[in-house]
Formats: structure tokens, sequence, C-alpha cells
């Protein structure tokens, strides 16, 4: 009978477990489907169709074109002003006239760089005169003609950071989450049906005392030296964690640098700030070492950044006071979630310095802060 009893909560339990992470899914899901939509959508409508009328217009042949009107439009916002141009002309191919109103590849108002003012005018100042302006006409279709086909890069370089970023964080989320429910489910059914009591405490959350000391070592690279130990992190440990941080952060500083001359000064600071600093701070996570040797005498760090020295630390064993883990940084991929932890020494100024970092979970933590314990004598 209590067998039994024990079953059904297990499998309520797991129905329940079940039903938290389907709903986490949808939540997961709809709060990244507007990132996923916008990405797209940018991608489809804004950057796609321009570079194919961008492509098509190469073969285009030049024309003579009067133009009819010209106008530079300005529209004065609370935050922004943006323009944008609209002309009509008259031009002729084989004897047969047309009129045309396309002015350039894309339409509308922005004020991405000085590409709608400097146009504008000079068409505004060709009307004036009378001058004829040059026209592009598709020699398929004579209809079809545009008075500039150059490609604005600064402008398609700034659609694609919304492709990018929101589309990146949208379909990553999906991806997560989708990934999420599909690895639970198994597992929930799993052990709702199968475990038994003795299985169950065969297959409990190990403790730390259970975690192989192999593993516990080779986290760190922790040596036993007399008396004490020596741990070496070493460089690249991190990469897997700041790898899409750095990508991100690249494609910030290449806008900024590629298209600022189009793009207004806030944005190439906002841009070129925030990617320096993803890229500068994944870089530091990945070309960072650090070795440390703890012992009777007391504690020696060194800190290195692409083999030079960045800073060390030495305190003799009277100032440690203990030892201690914390939690460093959390990853959140979908549904999963990864809580990061480091190991420090407590000095009496109140001062911490780290021994080891980027261990995955508390368990391994604590193991390998009991190791540590063990082997120094130093109290947690």
């Amino acid at each position: 009978m209590a067998t039994s009893n024990s079953l059904k909560k297990k499998q309520r339990k797991a129905e329940a477990t079940k039903g938290n992470q389907k709903t986490g899914f949808w939540v997961l899901a709809l709060f990244a489907l507007p990132f996923a939509a916008g990405g797209l959508g940018m991608l489809l409508l804004g950057v796609l169709p321009t570079l194919y009328d961008w492509g098509r217009m190469q073969g285009w042949q030049p024309v003579p074109a009067t133009l009819t009107s010209a106008s530079l439009n300005v529209s004065r916002g609370s935050k922004s002003t943006t323009y944008g141009v609209s002309a009509s002309y008259r031009y002729q191919v084989a004897g047969r006239d047309y009129e045309g109103k396309r002015v350039a590849i894309g339409g509308g108002n922005d004020n991405v760089g000085d590409f709608q003012q400097e146009l504008g005018e000079r068409l505004e100042a060709a009307h004036r005169q009378g001058q004829t302006v040059q026209a592009w006409v598709n020699p398929a279709y004579p209809s079809d003609a545009v008075l500039d086909r150059s490609l604005r890069l600064g402008l398609l370089l700034f659609k694609m950071v919304f492709v990018v970023v929101f589309g990146g964080v949208g379909f990553g989320m999906l991806y997560g989450a989708w990934r999420g429910r599909r690895g639970a489910a198994p597992r929930a059914r799993t052990h709702a049906q199968t475990q038994t009591p003795t299985q169950e405490s065969q297959t409990r959350r190990p403790r730390s005392k259970d975690i192989p000391r192999a593993d516990i070592e080779a986290a760190c690279n922790l040596q036993r030296i007399p008396g004490g130990v020596r741990l070496y992190h070493p460089y690249g440990r991190s990469w897997k964690q700041t790898f899409i941080w750095m990508a991100v952060g690249g494609i910030f500083v290449g806008v900024a640098a590629l298209g600022g001359h189009d793009m207004p000064t806030f944005f190439v600071i906002l841009l070129g700030g925030l990617g320096g600093a993803a890229v500068a701070g994944g870089f530091y996570a990945v070309a960072n070492s650090l070795s440390v040797e703890l012992d009777g005498r007391g504690i020696r760090t060194e800190r290195r950044l692409c083999g030079l020295m960045l800073v060390h630390h030495q305190a003799p064993a009277s100032d440690i006071l203990r030892l201690r883990s914390t939690v460093s940084y959390t990853v959140q991929t979908g549904s999963r979630q990864d809580t990061f932890y480091r190991v420090e020494v407590e000095l009496q100024t109140g001062k911490k310095l780290t021994i080891a970092d980027s261990l995955r979970g508390a368990q391994a933590a604590e193991a390998l802060l009991a190791a540590i314990a063990a082997q120094t004598g130093y109290p947690r």
C-alpha cells in the first residue's frame, strides 16, 4: 500500500511538473514571437527587397529626364526630424514619352545620414534651373525608372541590427523553449512510470560528496601539494557562455564603423559603446587565466591576460578568515537555467579573493569547496 501511494504521489508530481513546463513553454513562446516576427519582418520587407532592387537596377540604362516637380519633405516630431524626397519627371525611350515618380530604391522618410537632404537639395536646384537629370530605366519595361539607384549601406546595416538582434533573440528563445519542452516530457514520464522507492534512493540528486573526485579536480585543474592545493583556470574556459555576446557586440561595432557616416551620432555612440563593451567583456572572459596556491603559508594568486600579468595577490595564513562559495552569474537558455559559482577566500579585512570560477551548479562548487577545505585545513 505504501509503495502504491508513493507511486501515485510521484505520478501527480510528474504531471504537475509537466503542466508547469508546458505553461512555461507557451509563456516563453508568446514572449519570443514579437521579437522573432519583428526580425523576420524587417528581413523580408526591408532588407531583401532593397538588395533585390539594387541588384536588378545595375542593368538599367541611363536616360536624360526633365523634372516637373521636386521637393525635400521635412517632418519634425517631438524627438527627431526626418527627411524624404518626392519628385516627378519625364523621359523618352525609343521615341515614346514616359513619366516617373520613383526617386530612390527605398521610399519614405528617415534621418539616417544625409542622403535624403543631399538628394532633395540637388533635385530642387535642378528643377529651379531647368536642368535635366539622369534617370535609370528598365530596358525590359521602360515605364519602370528611378533617379538614384545607389545602395544606402548605412541604412541597410541599421536595419540588419534589428534583424540580427530581434530575430536572433526571438528565434533563440523559441528554439530553447522547444528543446526544453521536448526533452522534459520523456524524462517526466520515465520517472513517473518506472521509478520505484528503491530506484528513487539510487537515483536521487547527488550530494557534494557523491560527485567523483576526478570531476572536481578537472573543473579547475586542482592539484594537491604538501599542506595545500594548487589550482589553474586556463584560457578559453568561458567561451561557450561569452561567444554570443562577442558576436552581437562585433556586429554592433561593425554597424557603427561601416555605417557611421549615414547614421545619427547618437546611434553611432550607442551601438559602438554597447558593442565595444560586449566584445571587451567577452575577450576578457576567454583570454584570462587564474593561478592559485593555497597552503599553510597563505594564499598567492595570479590573474594573467593573454599571458601578461594583470593582477596578483598574496596574503599570509593569519589573514585568511574562511573559504566560501557564491553565485557568479546565471545563463538562461529557453526553459533551462544554469547557475555558475565561484569559490573565494575571505580575508580578515573583508576582501575576497577568487580561487575558482565558472563552476556549473551549487553541487560542483560545494564539492570543490569541501575538497579544498579538507586538504588545506582552512574553515568554511
